[in-house]
């Protein structure tokens, strides 16, 4: 019986297939391997699946042909123990390849993780990222216990746990990658902006939902509850911040979340937003309404509300600037950010003679990454009129500088002033303070794996007395009378976000 030589890969047609059949489950199935960790995005995972389908099928369609040509060449059984040998060598390469975390299931389900865990049709059609952000707090707060006007005594320090947020997060495209959307809901503070000290109702929450559509591979369109184009501060997401939470100012003097319409450009080296919506809870501007949306459009409660922002990208990459800190290792990287914007209230007395309530806001920033080290500061300005009936304008200033250097590959020092508040009041009578915040922290960042699992602990002083109007209790700042001059606050944080 005569035997031919066969190139390692091809035998039998059956086990040809089964070795097939096995490779693809390998590229599939197996959890194991790094690749995929690897990638900046879950996009660049799908094609490189993708990717791997087409060259399985080339493989394929090659062993076939050779084996075809075989059967004519030669009728014998040529299975030998050496050539076995070889095609067992074959199966054990292809399955020490697969390094990928994905699996195949059902009819082209694709499933795995990259940043976050994801679902997606093999053909990249369609995609859900989901994942979830828990911070879980211990503050402790101290103040003086007693006004020089008072003969009551309260205890001074002030402390305990708290759970700040539970959040999940869905995001991704449907119908192709230029159908995107987000949906981020979860438990948390009905409203951290209240305009007293008594914002510390919790409840469920809805923080965005928005679709976008890309029209080009530079201009898209926004729609839904989202948040305003304005402060750098309160754009970075809250998993992504340096200190324990953001700035009193940014909370008092950024212009939180609305519902609307933004339209989006981006190129390599500039970015703009442009949005106009049902304005802004914060700085009073729905005295008598639901400060925090969604709300139904019956109570939008603005003339008018438009904000814009544009980005400068002078040195980097974009995706460095979506957090505060700068790994080491990372590139040089540099943005200047400014923006504006303006809202008219409808008006608020019965006879209609009364002037409509009116704010107007600018903003500049400038963000520097060294790869080990950074700085991040912002100016803001805001300027209300025609408030109440009895505060004719008011003109807010504020000011934050933070910067941070690494002390090893996962451990982080940094430090942060912030100055500002309502600093100019025209008024009837002396019922609206003028105190502004005068805050300093310092605090280190222990990265246990990256921003996903992270502790973080700081303490700062109190300059200055924290007026009803500067107190956002979420911060751990408590309101302080007039004749005080320090506080001092201590808090730590676990974060898990995936």
């Amino acid at each position: 019986m005569s035997h031919c030589p066969i190139m390692a890969g091809v035998g039998a047609p059956k086990l040809i297939q089964g070795i097939i059949g096995v490779s693809l489950l390998a590229v599939f199935w197996l959890p194991g391997g790094d690749a995929l960790a690897d990638d900046p995005g879950t996009n660049q995972v799908l094609e490189a699946i993708q990717e791997e389908l087409r060259l399985v099928r080339e493989e394929n369609q090659t062993m076939r042909e050779e084996i075809d040509l075989l059967r004519v060449e030669h009728s014998e059984d040529w299975m030998t123990e050496q050539r076995a040998e070889q095609i067992k060598g074959l199966v054990q390469d292809v399955l020490a390849d697969a390094d990928t975390r994905s699996s195949l299931a059902g009819n082209g389900l694709m499933a795995g993780w990259s940043d976050h865990f994801f679902l997606a049709s093999a053909d990249g059609r369609f995609l859900l990222r989901f994942g979830t952000l828990l911070q879980n707090r211990f503050i402790i707060n101290h103040r003086d216990s007693t006004e020089e006007s008072s003969t009551n005594e309260l205890d001074p320090w002030v402390y305990g746990f708290e759970t700040t947020t539970a959040r999940l997060n869905f995001s991704g495209h449907v119908f192709g990658e230029d159908v995107q959307y987000r949906v981020s809901l979860g438990y948390g503070r009905i409203d951290p902006h209240h305009f007293t000290a008594d914002d510390t109702t919790f409840g469920t929450r809805l923080y965005e939902a928005w679709t976008r559509l890309r029209l080009t591979d530079e201009w898209a369109v926004k729609v839904g509850l989202m948040k305003i184009p304005f402060t750098r501060e309160f754009l970075v997401y809250e998993g992504r911040q340096m200190a324990v939470d953001r700035t009193s100012v940014d909370y008092r003097m950024g212009l939180g979340r609305t519902m609307g319409v933004e339209i989006d450009y981006v190129n390599d080296y500039f970015r703009g937003m442009l949005s106009y919506n049902a304005g802004s809870g914060a700085l009073f501007t729905r005295l008598t309404l639901e400060p925090t949306p969604p709300w139904a459009w019956s109570k939008d409660a603005m003339e008018f509300s438009f904000q814009g922002r544009m980005e400068f990208l002078l040195a980097g990459e974009w995706e460095q600037f979506k957090q505060f800190t700068s790994p080491p290792g990372q590139e040089f990287g540099m943005m200047i950010g400014i923006a504006g914007g303006g809202l008219e209230g409808e008006r608020t007395s019965v006879g209609g003679n009364a002037d409509k309530p009116e704010l107007w806001a600018g903003t500049a920033d400038v963000s520097l990454m060294f790869g080990g080290a950074s700085l991040f500061a912002a100016f803001i300005f805001e300027s209300q009129s025609n408030l109440t009936p009895t505060i004719d304008s008011v003109n807010w200033y504020g000011a934050v500088v933070q910067g941070s250097v690494y002390l090893d590959q996962k451990t982080e020092w940094y430090a942060r002033y912030e100055w500002g508040g309502p600093i100019e009041v025209e008024q009837t009578g002396e019922q609206f303070p003028t105190d502004p915040v005068s805050i300093l922290m310092t605090g280190i960042n222990y990265y246990i794996d990256g921003q996903d699992v992270k502790f973080t602990i700081d303490g700062g002083i109190s300059f200055n007395p924290i007026s009803q109007v500067m107190t956002i209790n979420q911060t751990g700042w408590r309101e302080e009378a007039e004749e005080h001059n320090a506080e001092f606050l201590i808090r730590t944080q676990l974060q898990l976000m995936f």
